[in-house]
């Protein structure tokens, strides 16, 4: 039997890990605040989908002409 199976079958994974000089993931793991803007990430995800929606409902009704001219007069 090899040194790694010995590894593997005594001291299991983590023994291996830290003898590779890996550190375990699960200690360095920080905690998400308490204070995520949730409401934020929803309202702009939102957004996003009903303008995805708004374009397609253009693309479908006047062709792609109408979303460039409304991109053109925006920009210009």
């Amino acid at each position: 039997m090899s040194g790694i199976a010995a590894r593997i079958r005594n001291g299991g994974t983590t023994g291996l890990a830290r003898s590779a000089g890996i550190k375990s993931p699960a200690k360095d793991a920080q905690p998400s605040p308490g204070t995520t803007p949730r409401r934020l990430l929803w309202s702009v995800g939102v957004a996003a989908f009903v303008l995805g929606i708004g374009a397609f409902v253009l693309w479908g009704i006047n062709g792609a002409g109408t979303l460039f001219d409304m991109i053109a007069a925006f920009c210009g």
